[in-house]
């Protein structure tokens, strides 16, 4: 797991259809509920109108091997 820990508020990233967010397969999330420091709850921000949760969803360190949107997340690159 990565040194930072989660809590409600905090942005990060999800997979997604790309046909729900505007092309892009990754998206950015509201964690909502915090179950772990691995497992939250997360309010997933599409650019578009699509709605959508992703609830107890697991920490990932990436989405290489990740198809479709399963309840995944993983904290932004730092830039």
């Amino acid at each position: 797991m990565a040194t930072q820990k989660p809590s409600v508020g905090r942005i990060v990233h999800v997979p997604v259809d790309p046909a729900t967010n505007n092309g892009a397969a990754i998206a950015p999330g509201i964690i909502t509920r915090v179950w772990s420091e691995s497992i939250v709850n997360v309010r997933v921000l599409h650019d578009s109108d699509a709605i959508s949760w992703r609830t107890s969803a697991i920490y990932r360190d990436s989405f290489d091997d990740i198809e479709g949107a399963p309840a995944v997340w993983s904290w932004p690159e730092r830039v």
